[in-house]
């Protein structure tokens, strides 16, 4: 029964513990997902990509995920148009377009990695910013509240104790 007590009285800390540990790896999350981004944008700076023109984002140094999308897209467009609406597969293996196509499809690629990478990015820097806001959540209400309930549960099994007579 004494361990018992022992232990209600100092278990509040456990979510208060688990509180910093959230926070400790939503932190650790932001870095990361922030340091994911700028190699990619870095990554595809270097490369030296302007939007054509005729994107939905003219004439723009890609070094996002949306310049890079537009980007693909346009790519994707003027090829469709060459080979008349018709894919890789979709060629004659003696069509001459098939190497203009499957140049497209590599830069394509490469764009479309550049934007998954900084979307993935994105998504690790904002489950980054929940782990953080569950770290609080158990420190500020979480914690108080196991300790607050302990204490109660020892007042109760403190008042069940207690003799009654006169």
């Amino acid at each position: 029964m004494r361990l018992l007590n022992a232990a209600r009285h100092w278990f509040w800390l456990a979510p208060a513990i688990l509180g910093i540990v959230f926070i400790a790896g939503g932190v650790y999350m932001i870095l990361q997902g922030q340091d994911a981004h700028d190699e990619v944008r870095d990554a595809i700076y270097r490369e030296n990509i302007t939007t054509s023109e005729d994107s939905s984002i003219p004439n723009q140094r890609v070094d996002d995920a949306d310049t890079a999308e537009a980007q693909a897209d346009v790519i994707e467009g003027h090829v469709l148009e060459i080979t008349g609406g018709k894919t890789y597969a979709e060629l004659d293996r003696e069509d001459p377009n098939r190497a203009v196509v499957l140049n497209s499809v590599s830069l394509r690629t490469a764009l479309n990695i550049a934007v998954m990478g900084f979307k993935v990015s994105d998504l690790v820097t904002g489950m980054g910013v929940f782990m953080i806001v569950i770290g609080i959540t158990h420190i500020l209400f979480l914690a108080p509240s196991v300790y607050w309930a302990a204490e109660v549960a020892s007042e109760y099994s403190t008042g069940r104790n207690r003799p009654t007579g006169a």
